[in-house]
């Protein structure tokens, strides 16, 4: 694995921590909700990353998996959401 490659994963997994910190010490659900749709970004990149160095179809799977589901879950959340908000008018 190139020097480049290993900064950039350590990077990564930097920001993967610091966003869970503010998941859990954050109040405003927007707020989590944005760093838990950070996170699986940087899951996103993170395996993307691993399939760029092994050149394992595995890892490529996987990162499809994330992305798909933190889609489906933005969606979730900006219908609740959008629908809440209509509720308390």
């Amino acid at each position: 694995m190139s020097i480049l490659m290993m900064i950039s994963t350590g990077i990564i997994i930097l920001t993967c921590l610091l966003l869970v910190f503010e998941a859990v010490k954050e109040r405003d659900v927007l707020v989590k909700v944005l760093a838990f749709d950070l996170i699986g970004v940087t899951g996103v990149s993170l395996f993307l990353m691993l399939y760029t160095n092994n050149r394992n179809p595995f890892f490529l799977n996987i990162a499809q998996l994330i992305a798909i589901v933190g889609f489906v879950t933005a969606l979730v959340f900006a219908f609740y959401l959008s629908e809440m908000s209509k509720g308390d008018k």
